[in-house]
């Protein structure tokens, strides 16, 4: 009996052992990238769970956790924005305060760069030279993209956010003085990039959340008008060279506008708005004087199992699609909807969790 029990016991310490012992490490993939959209899934703040989504449009196909499945890594903590450039595709991780860069066409890791207090976006100026915004810091980054190395930094006295090029100026959005608060959350200021210098700032209003460039060479910045009231969420239109107004629209109070985008044409602006949490999505075109009064796709009524979409950003394809992230209830993955110009559905696919930036290739 008492041997019975030993080999029993033995044979435990050898389950044991067996159930503990590591398995082997996946095995990195490798993978071919066509023509599509890259989605960048933020994740969960603080869980380091950001994943990178592609979704090829001709043939209605998707592949989630991309980075990870090619580099057998962690993309890393709130993965907020991308660039493509002539050397490779870079990624921003926010709150890892990082740069990732990769491989275009096989998402293989190439360098990183870090350092950085929180970067939020990157913007090329030259194959050796682009700029990175910061929410923390007051001004812009200059890096090498090549070499993924610091070069300088372009002190503007604000924090900084989304860029937009306009000849031989880059016109930077001041969002956020949460970490700054002495600092300006409602103007928009002018980098010279030769001298990488500011010469110019104007004021806007509260939190300018995004800007883009349209066909007349204006520039169109929308303000989500802050989180404390007063609140004045606005959407401007501005001459560039002359740094002028030269149209201001008003939203009702309780809105909260944001994701401003344009077509490929520069003619028609795209952005969201309604209450937090319900945002819509609305078209313009450059030349209207009013805003939109009913939305191109409707959050409320593009629903699933009775909830509403939770809409966050938005893109549109050369062809005009519209493509559309739903954050769901930001714990669970999220999905993207594809929808013609005209705001008829055209399909979905899924994504990771809370699913934000995205870009063409």
């Amino acid at each position: 009996m008492k041997r019975q029990l030993f080999n029993i016991f033995i044979l435990g310490l050898l389950l044991t052992f067996v159930s503990c012992k590591p398995g082997p490490e996946p095995t990195p993939q490798e993978t071919n990238i066509a023509k599509g959209l890259f989605v960048l899934n933020e994740g969960t703040f603080t869980y380091a769970n950001s994943s990178l989504t592609f979704y090829d449009p001709e043939a209605d196909t998707v592949e989630n956790n991309l980075f990870y499945r090619v580099n057998n890594a962690p993309l890393g903590d709130v993965a907020n924005s991308m660039m493509l450039d002539e050397t490779g595709m870079y990624i921003v991780v926010n709150n890892s305060k990082y740069i990732y860069k990769v491989d275009p066409k096989t998402m293989k890791y190439k360098s990183k760069l870090d350092g950085f207090t929180s970067p939020r976006h990157i913007m090329s100026i030259n194959k050796n030279k682009a700029y990175v915004s910061d929410q923390e810091s007051t001004g812009l980054w200059i890096i090498n993209p090549e070499t993924m190395q610091k070069t300088g930094f372009v002190e503007l006295g604000n924090t900084t956010e989304r860029m937009v090029r306009v000849g031989n100026e880059v016109v930077v959005t001041n969002w956020s003085n949460f970490y700054q608060p002495e600092t300006s959350n409602s103007t928009i200021q002018f980098v010279n990039i030769d001298s990488d210098s500011l010469v110019a700032e104007m004021e806007v209003a509260p939190e300018p959340n995004s800007i883009v460039l349209d066909k007349n060479n204006n520039i169109w910045v929308l303000c989500s008008g802050g989180y404390l009231p007063p609140c004045e969420p606005a959407l401007f239109c501005i001459n560039p060279s002359s740094r002028e107004i030269v149209k201001r629209f008003d939203f009702a109070d309780g809105d909260y506008p944001s994701s401003l985008t344009i077509d490929d044409a520069k003619e028609n602006i795209y952005f969201l708005n309604g209450g937090f949490g319900t945002l819509s999505l609305y078209k313009m075109s450059v030349d209207e004087e009013t805003l939109p009064s009913t939305p191109l796709v409707n959050s409320q009524q593009s629903t699933v199992n009775g909830q509403s979409r939770v809409f966050t950003n938005v893109i549109i394809s050369e062809d005009d699609d519209i493509y559309l992230t739903d954050v769901k209830n930001y714990v669970q993955n999220g999905e993207v909807l594809r929808y013609t110009s005209e705001g008829e559905f055209v399909t979905s696919f899924p994504a990771g969790i809370v699913p934000g930036a995205m870009m063409f290739n």
